[in-house]
C-alpha cells in the first residue's frame, strides 16, 4: 500500500483517512519522543539528587556513630589540656556543630544545582507551537535540538 505522500507526489489527491492515520502515527513518535527525553534528563537529575542525598545521610552516619567514641575523646583530651572537665565538652559539642553545619552547606549546594528538565520543556512548548502552526516549516517547531526536525518534516503531509 502506498503511503499518503507518494500518492500526493503521483498526483492523487490523500484521502481523510490516510491523512488521519499519518497524524495518529506522528503523534505517537511524538509522544514517544518526549517521553524518552524526559526520562534521559530525569535520570540525570535523579542521579544528583541521589549524590546530595548520599551526602546527607554520610553527615547523619558520622554524626552519630561518631558521637559517642570521638565526644569522650574530645572531651577528656580538653580535660587533660587543663579546661574543666564542663568546659570540655562544650567545646566537644561547638566543634561537632560547625562541622554539622558545613556538611549541611555541602549537600544544600549540591541540592540546589537541581533543576526541571529544560529540554523536555522546550521541546514540549516547540511542539505545542507547531501543532498550532503545522504549516510553518522551518519555524520554532522544526528546528528540534534532538534531531525530530528531519522525520517531522520528512513523516507530515504538507497542508494547501
Amino acid at each position: 500500500m502506498s503511503t499518503p505522500t507518494q500518492d500526493r507526489s503521483a498526483g492523487r489527491e490523500a484521502t481523510l483517512g490516510e491523512l488521519v492515520a499519518v497524524a495518529t502515527r506522528d503523534m505517537s513518535l511524538l509522544v514517544r519522543q518526549e517521553i524518552n527525553l524526559a526520562k534521559a534528563e530525569l535520570s540525570q537529575q535523579a542521579l544528583s539528587a541521589g549524590l546530595g542525598a548520599g551526602l546527607l545521610v554520610g553527615a547523619a552516619g558520622l554524626g552519630v556513630g561518631a558521637l559517642i567514641a570521638v565526644t569522650i575523646g574530645l572531651g577528656e583530651l580538653f580535660t587533660w589540656a587543663g579546661v574543666e572537665r564542663f568546659w570540655s565538652y562544650f567545646l566537644t559539642a561547638l566543634l561537632y556543630v560547625v562541622v554539622a553545619a558545613l556538611l549541611g552547606l555541602l549537600a544544600a549546594r549540591r541540592l540546589k544545582k537541581l533543576s526541571p528538565p529544560e529540554r523536555t520543556l522546550q521541546t514540549v512548548r516547540d511542539d505545542i507551537a507547531w501543532l498550532k502552526h503545522p504549516t510553518a516549516i522551518g519555524g520554532s517547531g522544526a528546528n528540534h535540538s534532538n534531531g525530530r526536525s528531519a522525520s517531522r518534516q520528512q513523516d507530515t503531509v504538507p497542508v494547501r
